[in-house]
């Protein structure tokens, strides 16, 4: 998790214990709104008084999305390689892009047999691993049907 990513999450948490939280909602709609579903301020706060409170491992994860530190994907999300593809690119060689770019599509679709983003993403993995980069799955269930974050980092 990047400096950025903990500063928000300190800020949002000093915001909820001072209950301010339309400030939240001002300073982080785009990432409530893809966490939560809430299209409204007057949703977000209608949530917030019935939870009180927000997870903190599903919004890290939001928040590095939101901060391009990571690929948000949806369970549902079908064909996803162009997304995929542009997320990798500037992270790893254009050559190894280049070599992903053949491969099988990346269709998600977790109610379908191996339609769950690691085995639609292993043969990406067989092509980078060998070379030091790393593809990283976070799955997170807690706030809808469930959500995807793909990181690469480098070993």
């Amino acid at each position: 998790m990047s400096v950025q990513v903990s500063e928000d999450v300190r800020k949002i948490q000093e915001l909820l214990a001072k209950e301010d939280h339309q400030a939240i909602y001002s300073q982080y709609a785009p990432v409530l709104q893809e966490m939560l579903f809430v299209q409204s301020q007057e949703e977000w706060l209608d949530f917030i008084r019935q939870e009180g409170a927000l997870e903190e491992e599903p919004l890290k994860l939001y928040l590095s999305a939101w901060r391009g530190e990571s690929l948000l994907l949806g369970c549902y999300e079908g064909e996803a390689t162009r997304k995929v593809l542009d997320y990798l690119k500037g992270r790893i060689p254009d050559d190894l892009l280049e070599r992903l770019n053949g491969l099988a599509p990346v269709v998600i679709d977790i109610d379908e047999l191996n339609g769950r983003l690691e085995k639609q993403i292993a043969p990406y993995r067989e092509i980078l691993d060998p070379i030091g980069f790393i593809l990283h799955i976070e799955f997170e269930d807690i706030y809808c049907d469930g959500a995807y974050f793909l990181s690469v980092g480098v070993r």
